[in-house]
């Protein structure tokens, strides 16, 4: 995530003359990449300061106004529409030949000249800010503060000279994506100090507004922070706080949203603002003001959010409510009913910490995202929540007259415990290949904000900021280590003879495996490694037999695959109207529950799709194919056990090597299809693959041509339709060792055969290894065979 910083607001906090050239170098060797340095450079030119002397009205038109101002050096008249101006204030004034921005037409700009309207001559032009690309307001004259001085070039009122920082901030770091976060880093990348103090509170009420807080939900909320204000006086912030956010891409509203929002970019730690007066009144027996509770939402829970859409919630939603409707979605944007307006005298600031899994959860499923949800996302202390209360409270004094009117009121579930770690300093040289000295380690680390003591082996106690992302002693020397710079560690070529390793054999056949497979017209399809609950018991596995993940990104992300079956048939439904026949398979891993406190199984899996005319034997094919190319031979089918939930009965075989179990292949029941909307026959193949790699073989057997000639039979039987082809071939390989050959022809259903009888056809080959069969040795065969299927399958000759 990126950051659009001013570099002048990161020096308020930091002692350095450092060039932006030089700060974003440095810190992009040893923090944070700085993609961008951009000079502040304005879209006006010639734009001047001026204070109104006298307005009057236009002799020809009703809404335009005369205007004479003092700019200094010149006294003109310019004519104007605008309805916020009055005697005494200092605006902007555009003479002739100066530039400014076409407020219609965004990124074009137009030259200020002299003209008349309605016959009066107009010497320069008042500006909005929408005109000087300073903000969007349109409506009226951007009005100066009262000590701005008079004809001075409006950039060097504005002190635009400045840089934009873009810098980019890893998501384990959201301690840095704020002013003050990158001042830290930055003191200690360019070895300098930090300018920053904390806020002092000061009670300056005479009576307490009275405000309580219940936290029904402290886990997904570990702290809550709040304080009443009152006397508020909301209007437009200053000129340098609006700058500061349009600077960063933020739209000035009014001072108070604009405080929150200043905050969240200085402190990186959103905060919300609500109209007391609009919260309602609490029904707690004996209590008296308003009440704030932090809760899950009810069952078809509405609120209009500040973006002016209606969001329903779910039950596992956390909101922030008062005694009678959600007043804001927690961590994710507030409601529009309890905001503040011009009207506002008394507010309530909020400051929390919230999950962020139950944050990323919330923002994903209503679609709403938000500044704050995005830094919730990443993981707040709790720590966090008090010096951005302090400088609120602060700003408001400042900018808006506010008073406080109570304690700061705070529930905090824990109590904070910083981490500590025993670091031995002997560890760096064999991480990073060289010797660090003790004092200098230890000022690496203090510059960060850790609290370092002792020699050689040293106690560091990690600072709050700092807690999500270090908690061993190898942290601490990556901490070192890039402070140091890493481009000053001695680079040294091996020595001695580098080692020639054999690729892992299994990864060969992984590869031949995939190719194979592509060669015969399929497409490798990747999935994630996680699953929802609800995946699973479509193929009718059970999810409290699966691995669970402790902080699963949303539910669809709940569970470690145990198969890769539920999301290849979920690839075919997906793809089915666009595909009708396909051809997919899936070669990766899964993850299997083992005993209580072991860690899970992993295996590497092959299964594959068919959708396509005669899907079973094409799969069978298949199988037979790769098996082939694999080197594995003189492997066996058996009938799955029909009480499989996920096979048809009688249309799935295993396949096993010796006695060893290595996969399956078969029809899938039509009752699971049904749970994916597929409406067509699918078949599968599901390979332990590990195990196929053990017993695959590049070693070829070779059989010499038979010396005897062989005799084909075609043979047609009438059986009853649940007898499977498999049955009858086994039973037919078992008649007599000069079979040598079964080939499967067809089948064939008509009513004339008799009601659930069918005709299958298949094709025997006899070879004797010593002589040439006689027709009549074959005869007897088949007669024998023929008897064996009448006494098994009550069969009869067609």
């Amino acid at each position: 995530m990126n950051r659009q910083i001013s570099y002048n607001w990161i020096k308020e906090f930091l002692r350095t003359d450092a060039t932006p050239a030089v700060f974003a170098r440095e810190m992009s060797l040893k923090s944070m990449t700085v993609d961008r340095v951009e000079k502040v450079k304005p879209v006006f030119k010639g734009v001047i300061t001026a204070q109104i002397l006298e307005i009057s009205k236009h002799p020809n038109a009703d809404k335009l106004k005369l205007v004479k101002v003092d700019a200094g050096k010149i006294k003109p008249t310019v004519v104007c529409g605008a309805t916020n101006i009055k005697v005494g204030q200092i605006v902007p004034l555009a003479t002739e030949g100066a530039k400014v921005q076409n407020p219609v037409e965004a990124g074009k700009t137009f030259t200020v000249k002299k003209a008349k309207i309605r016959d009066v001559e107009s010497r320069g032009m008042m500006c909005s800010q929408k005109e000087l690309g300073l903000g969007e307001d349109h409506q009226g004259i951007m009005i100066l503060p009262d000590k701005t001085p008079v004809g001075v070039a409006l950039e060097e009122v504005l002190a635009l000279d400045d840089y934009i920082l873009d810098v980019e901030i890893t998501s384990n770091r959201p301690d840095a994506m704020s002013v003050v976060g990158l001042a830290r880093e930055a003191a200690a990348v360019l070895g300098t100090s930090l300018k920053l103090g904390m806020p002092q509170l000061k009670l300056d009420f005479d009576q307490e507004i009275p405000l309580s807080i219940e936290n029904e939900e402290p886990k997904l909320c570990p702290r809550y922070q709040s304080i009443v204000m009152t006397d508020v006086k909301v209007e437009p912030s200053p000129l340098w706080l609006q700058l500061r956010l349009m600077q960063s891409g933020i739209r000035p509203i009014n001072n108070m949203v604009d405080i929150t929002n200043y905050i969240l970019l200085e402190y990186g730690k959103p905060m919300h603002v609500f109209d007391y007066d609009k919260l309602a009144n609490t029904k707690k027996e004996g209590s008296i003001g308003k009440e704030i509770i932090i809760r899950k939402a009810k069952n078809a829970e509405k609120i209009l959010v500040l973006d002016g859409q209606v969001y329903k919630l779910e039950p596992h939603h956390l909101v922030i409510a008062d005694a009678k409707r959600p007043i804001a979605i927690g961590g994710v944007m507030g409601g529009e009913e309890t905001g503040v307006d011009e009207k506002t005298k008394t507010i309530v600031f909020e400051t929390a910490v919230f999950n962020p899994v139950m944050i990323r959860k919330t923002a994903r499923e209503l679609n709403l995202h938000s500044e704050s949800s995005d830094l919730f996302e990443r993981g707040l202390h709790p720590e966090s929540t008090f010096i951005s209360l302090l400088q609120a409270i602060e700003l408001t004094k400042k900018l808006a007259k506010g008073k406080v009117a109570g304690p700061i009121i705070d529930i905090c579930s824990a109590d904070y415990k910083p981490t500590k770690i025993k670091f031995d300093t002997a560890d760096i040289k064999r991480h990073l290949g060289i010797e660090i000295e003790t004092d200098k380690v230890k000022n690496i680390l203090e510059s960060l904000g850790f609290e370092v003591s002792g020699q050689k082996v040293l106690g560091v106690k990690v600072p709050w900021w700092r807690e999500g992302d270090v908690a061993y002693d190898y942290d601490l020397i990556e901490e070192v280590a890039r402070i140091y710079g890493y481009h000053n560690l001695p680079t040294e070529l091996p020595t001695g003879e580098i080692p020639v390793t054999k690729r892992e054999q299994g990864l060969k056949w992984e590869d031949r495996a995939k190719d194979w497979l592509a060669g015969l017209g399929f497409t490798e399809v990747y999935n994630y490694s996680m699953v929802s609950k609800e995946l699973l018991h479509k193929v009718s596995f059970s999810a409290k037999e699966s691995l669970r993940i402790d902080n699963p990104l949303n539910e669809e992300m709940e569970y470690m695959r145990p198969t890769l079956i539920a999301q290849i048939l979920q690839n075919v439904a997906d793809n089915l109207n666009s595909f009708p026949e396909q051809h997919l398979f899936e070669l990766s891993n899964i993850y299997l529950v083992q005993k209580e406190n072991s860690l899970p199984t992993e295996l590497s899996k092959l299964t594959g799709a068919i959708i396509s005319q005669d899907s079973f034997l094409k799969a069978k094919g298949v199988v037979k194919f790769l098996l082939k190319k694999l080197g594995v031979n003189n492997y066996k089918m058996e009938l799955t056990d029909p009480k499989c939930p996920l096979w048809q009965k009688d249309l799935a075989l295993d396949v096993y090597k010796g006695k060893q179990f290595i996969g399956q292949f078969g029809l899938v029941k039509q009752n699971i299809l049904d749970k994916f909307d597929i409406k067509k026959p699918v078949a599968l193949f599901d390979f332990d693959f590990l195990a196929l790699a053990k017993v695959a073989t590049t070693e070829k057997n070779y059989e010499p041509i038979p010396e005897f000639p062989g005799i084909e039979r075609d043979l047609a039987i009438v059986i009853d339709q649940k007898v499977s082809w498999l049955e009858v071939s086994q039973l037919v390989a078992k008649t007599d060792k000069l079979i040598v050959e079964i080939e499967y022809l067809s089948t064939f259903v008509d009513i004339s055969l008799g009601k659930g009888k069918k005709s299958l056809a298949f094709r025997m080959t006899f070879r004797s290894p010593e002589r040439t069969l006689k027709s009549e040795e074959v005869d007897e065969i088949i007669k024998k065979l023929v008897r064996k299927l009448e006494q098994n399958f009550q069969a009869r000759l067609r």
